[in-house]
């Protein structure tokens, strides 16, 4: 068996992966899982780049058939695309903050939020096939909206900005796939959380998983 190499232990280990390799005197991992190869980030990617597909097609659309600031409704009193672009962070935030601020927040912002879902995918791991889904689903429309958005970005700082919605006798700002996707998100994050504290009481129960290679040779 080849050995891994450092960056395999390090990508493990922010996957929430336990050491696993055996040393004199240490006590095996306590979680069958830890042995099991991380598969989670494959579907999650593969959700993520759906959404950021479809969000940057859609966007290069109304860029190409509609000028900035047109109002057109989609759906009579209900629906209707807004082409407007964003210079601002996420709800607007850090408007005033100048070009290069706003660019050194959405690089730390960024690197945040990949370490966050890389921890999310690698505990979802140690959860039951059935409520891994649940994980993997968020951390793709997670990943999808910050693509969107962030990929936007890189090319001329501003994001797409169409899709809005009326309520009442106004319409609210609009929107875009990313957004959705990012909003969408939240619903989901209750399940995530609500799974992760059922695993955490199982283990305080001292429920340990039998290990996948067999009991421990006796070296007494």
């Amino acid at each position: 068996m080849s050995t891994p190499s450092r960056f395999d232990r390090l990508f493990k280990r922010l996957l929430a992966q336990r050491r696993t390799d055996q040393r004199p005197g240490a006590a095996p991992g306590r979680r069958a899982a830890d042995y099991q190869p991380i598969r989670g980030w494959r579907p999650s990617l593969f959700i993520a780049l759906g959404i950021a597909l479809l969000d940057w097609s859609t966007k290069a659309a109304i860029s190409a058939s509609m000028p900035i600031g047109a109002f057109r409704e989609v759906i009579e009193g209900r629906v209707a695309f807004w082409h407007v672009r964003n210079p601002a962070m996420i709800l607007g935030l850090w408007a005033n903050f100048p070009l290069g601020g706003r660019k050194v927040i959405a690089f730390i912002a960024a690197i945040l939020g990949i370490l966050v879902l890389l921890q999310i995918v690698g505990r979802a791991h140690r959860l039951p096939n059935h409520h891994r889904r649940w994980a993997w689903v968020f951390v793709g429309f997670v990943l999808g909206g910050m693509l969107g958005n962030l990929g936007e970005r890189v090319l001329h700082w501003g994001v797409t900005d169409y899709l809005s919605l009326r309520y009442g006798d106004y319409w609210l700002p609009p929107g875009n796939v990313a957004d959705l996707a990012l909003f969408l998100s939240v619903p989901l994050a209750i399940p995530v959380i609500v799974f992760e504290m059922m695993g955490r009481a199982r283990r305080g129960r001292g429920t340990v998983p039998v290990h996948p290679r067999g009991p421990e040779p006796n070296t007494a």
